[in-house]
């Protein structure tokens, strides 16, 4: 009963059982009919002579040969889309349904065999066709085949609104191009046959808590089909896992997006998709803190069922099967220089290093620094290169909610007193040791308050370390996080604190007693909600594995909570009359002021180190515009112009050319 032709591949299973079922239907039918048939269709001549060659002629004819003749036929290649049919438990009844839909699906005019109009079969036309298929004339058996296929997404009605007999049925398209041999076109929905799935580069573990990708697929083989929940930042290969497991374990990737999750009739369509097609079936979830995704429950047979989603929210699946979470952490030193080197930057993999970066990230910006490097007169990639790599790699969280700091060009001196310099030293040490510290306390972050009044160089101070650092710093929009609906500030601060760590730079939160207020008494839902957003801050700055700086000019009305996480608190006062005049002498430069006005100034104005920039740049302005150096006459009108925004009396002695 074997087909006498070679069978190579999935798209020759489909061809030649469509060319034998069409044989066989026109064996089945009177004479006469089978005549006017063939004269009205010229192709099943050709059909017949395919078939005639396939099985020597005499197997499709009678109903129990062709029945061998095509179980032998869809015996071949276990793991091909037609065979795998048969996982769904059916009957040689549904099969031969099947083909008959897949025979007017491949040629509509071969929709003649079963209806006098041609197209797809109606369930009269089924009914009339393969009633006899068992021991018994059964109508009803059809009609129940035809609703399990149905149910398990593999057929479709598509004029659900005529009487029953007259409704017409097709197999669901996408099911239909994979049974084919194609590649199954459906929006949400990307296939990767086992043969062809491949990392992309070779998996490289983040560290040793992650479990090795053939233990998973051991398991996936042993048929305990566990759910594999696996957790970690974007770009940090979540999906480059599962695909190792999948090639372990012979598996195809189906990959959907939460859209298709979250409709039960796609999700049961993709779920029979994966069934035909050797495939683990993939789920990206996007989840903000507090959310819960529930998993509608799967027809059996289900398939080897993964949820790629982020460190927060839940993840309920309605099947019985276990569960297994699969943490994926930002890799370690050795993973990021194995990840550099497989991107081909091995030359300087060791100056790359420091760069706590996600596996994807890696990958994404050593491919875009060679062109970079290409663009730079064929240069060879450099550490310049790839920083510039980074910075262009801009992600909508972050763009959305933060804005970026200049830190190319020098900042201004920064002139802290010995105490507040001694700490900002302490912090940028910490910085760069950060990792090495975060092996004993089991986090990598660094979060540090700046505290101080308006224009004592708290945002200087963040410009100074992100340059020293060697790292891009954004400031957080306040306006642009904080909702007045409940829950949407959580949830943008998520986006903004995982972007952030995913593209490793400084997150400057400017103000941030407005975000970490003092918890209050719950007086009504006000006060709870807000409590809420601040208990959510506390554990998720807690848990932030980058670099997070926070100013505020009132330190009394942070939480107290806050404080205590901080690793780095400084304080920036106001200058004293020292260093007044240490910051007016060496923002000034070279001039011809008097010693005794800066002295005056030093000792009278109590000004911030931003108030005497404002002094210096409008007295250099009123210098080049009277075409010569800054004077005392500029210097002074500066300051009286200073004194005048904040409606506050001059307190410099009046010069003596001015008294009567």
């Amino acid at each position: 009963m074997k087909i006498a032709k070679p069978v190579r591949s999935a798209a020759d299973q489909f061809r030649f059982a469509i060319i034998g079922h069409v044989a066989h239907i026109v064996a089945r039918l009177p004479t006469d009919s089978a005549a006017v048939l063939c004269d009205a269709i010229p192709a099943i001549d050709d059909y017949r002579r395919v078939a005639a060659e396939c099985w020597k002629g005499s197997e499709v004819a009678q109903p129990a040969s062709w029945q061998r003749a095509i179980s032998a036929l869809l015996g071949q290649g276990t793991a091909w889309p037609l065979q795998r049919l048969r996982l769904f438990g059916l009957s040689d009844l549904q099969v031969n349904v099947i083909l008959t839909m897949l025979m007017a699906e491949e040629d509509s005019a071969l929709g003649q065999l079963v209806e006098p109009d041609g197209g797809f079969p109606s369930v009269g036309g089924l009914i009339a066709l393969w009633r006899t298929q068992g021991r018994s004339d059964d109508p009803s058996a059809v009609k129940l085949a035809i609703a399990e296929l149905v149910e398990h997404s593999i057929a479709m009605p598509i004029d659900a609104g005529l009487p029953s007999n007259e409704q017409r049925y097709r197999i669901i398209p996408a099911i239909a191009e994979l049974l084919g041999g194609m590649q199954p076109h459906l929006p949400g929905v990307r296939f990767t046959p086992d043969m062809n799935v491949d990392a992309g580069s070779t998996w490289i573990s983040p560290d040793k808590l992650v479990p090795p990708p053939q233990a998973i697929a051991k398991l996936i083989g042993q048929g305990g089909n566990p759910v594999l929940l696996v957790r970690g930042h974007s770009h940090n290969g979540r999906k480059s896992y599962l695909r190792a497991v999948g090639r372990q374990a012979g598996l195809g990737m189906l990959e959907i997006t939460a859209a298709i999750a979250a409709d039960p009739s796609k999700w049961q369509l993709a779920a029979t998709l994966a069934v035909l097609g050797n495939a683990m079936l993939v789920c990206e979830l996007d989840q903000a803190p507090g959310e819960t995704a529930t998993l509608p429950t799967l027809a059996d047979p289900a398939p080897p069922l993964a949820i790629v989603t982020g460190l927060s929210g839940a993840v309920h699946c309605a099947s019985d099967a276990a569960a297994i979470t699969i943490r994926i952490g930002l890799p370690d030193r050795d993973a990021r220089i194995a990840s550099w080197c497989a991107s081909g930057l091995s030359s300087i993999a060791d100056k790359l290093a420091p760069m706590i970066l996600p596996s994807g990230n890696i990958r994404r910006s050593a491919k875009a620094s060679a062109l970079l490097a290409a663009l730079d007169d064929g240069k060879d990639v450099d550490v310049g290169h790839v920083r510039t790599a980074l910075r262009n790699m801009r992600d909508a969280r972050l763009d959305a909610l933060a804005t970026r700091i200049d830190v190319d060009r020098e900042p201004d001196p920064l002139f802290l007193g010995v105490e507040a310099q001694e700490e900002m030293d302490a912090l940028l040490v910490r910085c760069e040791h950060r990792e090495l510290l975060g092996l004993e306390q089991g986090n990598i972050g660094v979060r540090a308050l700046l505290s101080g009044p308006s224009g004592t160089g708290k945002t200087l101070a963040a410009r100074h370390i992100a340059r020293r650092l060697g790292k891009d710093i954004f400031r957080v929009d306040l306006s642009a996080t904080v909702n007045k609906y409940i829950g949407e500030t959580e949830k943008a601060l998520e986006r903004l604190l995982s972007a952030a760590e995913e593209l490793d730079i400084v997150l400057l939160l400017d103000e941030g007693d407005a975000l970490m207020a003092k918890r209050t008494d719950v007086a009504n839902s006000n006060d709870r909600y807000a409590n809420l957003e601040t208990n959510f801050l506390l554990q998720r700055i807690e848990q932030f594995s980058g670099i997070i700086l926070i100013t505020s000019n009132d330190a009394d009305r942070i939480d107290g909570a806050f404080t205590r996480r901080m690793d780095a608190i400084i304080d920036f006062a106001a200058p004293d009359e020292l260093r007044r005049q240490d910051i007016l002498t060496r923002m000034l430069g070279e001039t011809k002021i008097s010693s005794g006005l800066l002295h005056d100034i030093a000792c009278r104005c109590t000004l911030t180190g931003g108030q005497l920039r404002n002094v210096v740049l409008h007295a250099r302005l009123l210098a080049l515009d009277a075409g010569k150096p800054i004077g005392d006459a500029q210097l002074r009108a500066a300051i009286e112009r200073e004194y005048k925004k904040t409606n506050s009396p001059c307190p410099l002695r009046r010069p003596l050319s001015a008294v009567g």
